[in-house]
This record gives C-alpha cells, sequence and structure tokens, in this order.
C-alpha cells in the first residue's frame, strides 16, 4: 500500500490521503510568508519537496522522447525504431544545451531544490510540530535536496549554488560554483544530518517517503562517487575553471589517493549497514506494481495511474506494434544489439521475459481474439513491462527504481575491492545477483574493474546507471559477444552506434540553454553550445 499526500496550495493548505503516495494538485500559490502552523500543513510542505521526482520519466523533444531514456543514449548503449526520439544526435554528436533533454532535467531538479529550500525555510516556524515531527520533515527534505543536487552535479558539474529562496529577480543570476563546494557543503551535510542526527525511522519506506535507508542508500553513492571523477580531479585545485575549460585528464580508477580512500570506507560504512537489510526477489517483482515499495525497494519515484503515469512504459514497446492498450508505442526505449548480445547466454537475464522479450500478442484494442504480433525485430526491454497497463488499461502506475538492493549489493562489493580487501566480503554482493543469473560466481581476490562495471551492466540495465558509471569511473565497456570485449578509458571510447570518439567534452553534459540565456552569469561546459554571450 501506497499513501498519497494531495497538496492543495490556496488560501490553506490540506492533507489528503489515497491508495499510492505523492499526488498532488497545486491551485494556487505558496510563499516563504505564509503562515502554517499545523501539523498536516507541515506534512505538506516536506510532500511538497518530492513533486519534481515523477518528471524523472517525462516526455522530452519529440514524439516518443523520454528523459530517463536520454540518460541512457548518451552511453552508446541504446537503440530506437523512431529517429525523432534523436537518438542520432547522440551517436553524431550534434546534441546541444537547446536540447529539451538537457533543458528539462536541469530545470526538473532544480524545482525540487526550491521546493526543498522552501520547505526548510518554512517547517522551523510550524508551531503544531513536536521536537521529532520536525526532525522527520527536515531530514526527509534534506535528503531530497541532496539527491537533486546530486543529480545536477554528475550531469553537469559545476551548477549554481542556491540554499536560499530568492525573492528578487536581482538576485537570481548567479555563477556556478565548483561540484566540490556543491557537494562540501550541501550534499554530504544534508545527508549526514538525515542519517545521524535527524529522527528518521532507520527502516525500508513502506509508503515511498525518504527514511534512513535512503538516505543511506544516497549518502553511500555520494562517498562512492566522491571517491572517483570528477571531484578527486576537481579538489586538487578547485581555483580551475575545470568544467569551463575542460581541463580533466586524469585517468585510473580507483584513483590513489588519501581522499578517495577516506571515502570509500565512508561508503563502505553505510552499505555494511544496509548489507542484510533485504533479500533479492524475483525477476518479475521489477515489472510488478504490487511490488512498489516492497522487496528489494530502497527509493522509488512514485507513479499513479491514470493520475501520474510513468512515462517510460509506452517508449519500450515496439514501434507502432498494436500490442498494448497504450494510445502510443514508442520504440524509443530499446537497449542496443551489441549490449544485449554482450550478456553471456546462460544469463537468465536475457531469457524471454525476463529482462528482455522478443514477440507477444496484439491487444484487444486490435485484435478481440488477441492473436500473435509479428515477431520483432530485435529483443525488446521487458524489465518494465507492466502487465496490467499494456494489455488492459493503458496507464501505468509502475514505480521507477532509483535505489534498490541489487545497487547496494554491487556496491558492497566495488568499495571493497576499491579498498583491496580481498575476504568474502568483496565477493559476497556480486555473488548473490550472479547466483540468482545462474552465472558462475568469484572467489576472494578474482574481482577486476570489468567484472564489476559489466555486472552492473547487466543487472542495471536501463535503471540509468551506466551514465555516471561511467563517467565517476572514467572508463567505458567495450561491446563483445557473450561477455563486454573490455574496458577502457573514456576518452578515446568509440560506442559501437556512434561515429565519433568520447572526447573531455562527455564528461559532462551541456548546460541548458535556457539558465545560460537567462542567467548572463552561467558559463557553458567545455565544447559544448551554446555558449555564453560573453564566454
Amino acid at each position: 500500500m501506497k499513501h498519497i499526500f494531495l497538496i492543495l496550495f490556496g488560501l490553506a493548505l490540506m492533507l489528503a490521503s489515497c491508495d499510492k503516495f505523492l499526488e498532488e494538485t497545486p491551485t494556487g500559490s505558496l510563499t516563504d510568508e505564509s503562515q502554517i502552523t499545523s501539523i498536516s500543513g507541515g506534512e505538506a510542505l516536506a510532500t511538497g519537496a518530492y513533486r519534481a521526482l515523477p518528471e524523472w520519466t517525462g516526455g522530452s523533444v519529440w514524439w516518443g522522447g523520454n528523459r530517463a531514456n536520454a540518460l541512457e543514449y548518451a552511453t552508446g548503449k541504446a537503440y530506437s525504431q523512431y529517429q525523432g526520439a534523436e537518438l542520432w544526435k547522440f551517436e553524431q554528436n550534434s546534441e546541444s544545451g537547446d536540447s529539451e533533454y538537457f533543458v528539462h532535467p536541469w530545470n526538473m531538479w532544480y524545482k525540487g531544490v526550491r521546493d526543498c529550500n522552501l520547505a526548510l525555510k518554512m517547517l522551523p516556524g510550524v508551531t503544531e510540530l513536536n521536537e521529532d515531527q520536525l526532525s522527520v520533515l527536515l531530514g526527509e527534505v534534506r535528503t531530497l535536496r541532496a539527491f537533486y543536487y546530486f543529480c545536477l552535479v554528475r550531469h553537469y558539474g559545476d551548477v549554481v549554488y542556491n540554499t536560499e529562496i530568492v525573492t528578487d529577480l536581482a538576485d537570481a543570476p548567479r555563477e556556478r560554483s565548483s561540484l566540490v563546494k556543491i557537494y562540501n557543503e550541501i550534499i554530504v551535510p544534508d545527508l549526514e544530518f538525515a542519517v545521524n542526527e535527524s529522527a528518521l525511522d532507520d527502516k525500508q519506506s513502506s509508503d515511498g517517503r525518504v527514511t534512513k535507508h535512503t538516505a543511506r542508500a544516497i549518502l553511500a553513492d555520494v562517498y562512492l562517487t566522491m571517491s572517483g571523477y570528477p571531484y578527486q580531479e576537481a579538489a586538487t585545485d578547485t581555483t580551475k575553471a575545470w568544467c569551463e575549460d575542460g581541463l580533466w585528464s586524469m585517468t585510473g580508477y580507483p584513483v590513489n589517493s588519501q581522499s578517495a580512500t577516506s571515502l570509500l570506507q565512508k561508503a563502505k560504512t553505510q552499505l555494511d549497514f544496509l548489507y542484510g537489510k533485504y533479500q533479492l526477489g524475483n525477476f518479475e517483482d521489477i515489472r510488478n506494481p504490487a511490488m512498489d515499495n516492497k522487496g528489494e525497494a530502497i527509493f522509488q519515484i512514485q507513479y499513479v495511474a491514470g493520475l501520474r503515469n510513468n512515462g517510460i512504459i509506452s517508449t519500450t514497446l515496439p514501434l507502432a506494434s498494436q500490442i498494448s492498450m497504450f494510445g502510443d508505442e514508442n520504440g524509443t526505449g530499446i537497449p542496443s544489439v551489441a549490449y544485449y548480445q554482450s550478456f553471456n547466454p546462460a544469463d537468465k537475464r536475457i531469457k524471454d521475459r525476463v529482462y528482455f522479450f522478443e514477440d507477444d500478442t496484439k491487444s484487444l484494442k486490435y485484435d478481440q481474439n488477441e492473436s500473435p504480433a509479428a515477431k520483432f525485430a530485435v529483443k525488446f526491454l521487458y524489465k518494465y513491462y507492466d502487465t496490467e497497463a499494456i494489455k488492459v488499461t493503458g496507464e501505468s502506475g509502475l514505480n521507477f527504481n532509483i535505489y534498490r538492493y541489487s545497487d547496494i549489493l554491487l556496491m558492497h562489493s566495488e568499495v571493497y575491492w576499491a579498498l583491496g580487501i580481498n575476504s568474502e566480503d568483496e565477493v559476497k554482493g556480486i555473488n548473490q545477483i550472479r547466483t540468482r543469473a545462474g552465472l558462475p560466481t568469484f572467489q576472494p581476490g578474482e574481482l577486476n574493474l570489468l567484472d564489476i562495471m559489466s555486472e552492473r551492466a547487466y543487472e542495471l540495465i536501463w535503471e540509468n546507471k551506466m551514465l555516471f558509471d561511467m563517467r565517476r569511473t572514467r572508463t567505458a565497456l567495450i561491446d563483445g559477444v557473450g561477455e563486454f570485449a573490455g574496458i577502457e578509458d573514456f576518452v578515446g571510447h568509440q560506442p559501437t552506434s556512434f561515429n565519433f570518439e568520447f572526447s573531455a567534452k562527455h564528461l559532462l553534459a551541456p548546460v541548458s540553454s535556457t539558465e545560460i540565456d537567462n542567467n548572463r552569469m552561467c558559463s557553458q561546459n567545455y565544447g559544448w553550445m551554446p555558449q555564453q554571450v560573453a564566454q
């Protein structure tokens, strides 16, 4: 069961509940001068901090374009049947900050930051909240603000620093701050407060709201990411314009520095705590709405069928295949053939109707007999095959995973490997994943980076992990047959379907053109357009 908090902003704030968490319908406006004193008002303020999350799978660009898919397009391991989704721009190195694929995420994550800042300013003034109630809500909101900023710095590098409510438009234009400063002064303090000081429950979330388990998972990922790139290079000299000038040159993972080791140890603390708190379920749990906020789920974006639909579902279906009740079947969210061929043939995850499928029946919308549809030309992603939505309703409330236990297990093994701890603890996480997949396990000391990144690519396929894995390790997997053929430096790697090699430019995304246009103090990342007027 999920809980929904219906927020009505106008002359008053109301809180309602329903079957799923986080449905909000704004009917007016709320400012930091509004007077909110009730417990329900305080809860509504905190709930507002979640409202940007469902935009994660929203549409972008043209028909079939999707923000979650775009994070896969940039890896070079995606395929699209319909070119209007503009995968070809990634393949031909012709993307720019004008694309909604970069405008929408910037706006989405900063919307989240603004909602969090508003809540954090107003919550201490909600007089009916007792100390523990206030602490819980502050823990939720600070976790979410940290997550939004974590998304921003991983994608764009240096970003605009803002922890206050902007009330004067003259104060809105600001220079980008070093990603190191964002990590050190916002992301880490917010998450450490949630984990170490707040009164959040230290358990799995059952309704989609943040708990300490959520904060621990994000914090572990933050520490792991900071132990790699670009943090470790940018931290060597925070006065340099790393992002604007493309000064990146460091390679080699794990990074050999005292800072990196310390951060890995901190990540280990959180991962050790979470290890064993969950159980791996069945593969079908991922695509079953009845398992939302259950099983492996640690942090999920909440959707409500018919109200806030998961936008990725129809994009993963074959183009105009008539197999579903959806109005559109886009064929724009497909792992590349080379990616699929890099799986071990013995891997259960590529068996029909586990993570992939190759045929289906027509839906009642097109064929009352539900006759077999034509066999698909390639393998399509079955991971998000919400049967009720596809065959009955045409609307999906399937949650989207941000963190699940499989990710924790794989991070756990990576951290032990990176620290050089060659023990059973090093391999127990990755071995649980491989055992479920029907693959041989590793012995202590056998792991290498290719093994770790390959397993992340197999298990977490199309969960928006690969691009950030590539950036933090500055490596890329080479497509192969039955396995990835190898792993090499990110810069110089040419994906199978791309007509160019990655350069330092591709270590970051282009800053949104709307930010460049509206904030004359904001500069563009190296190699990308549009550039600032004076840049």
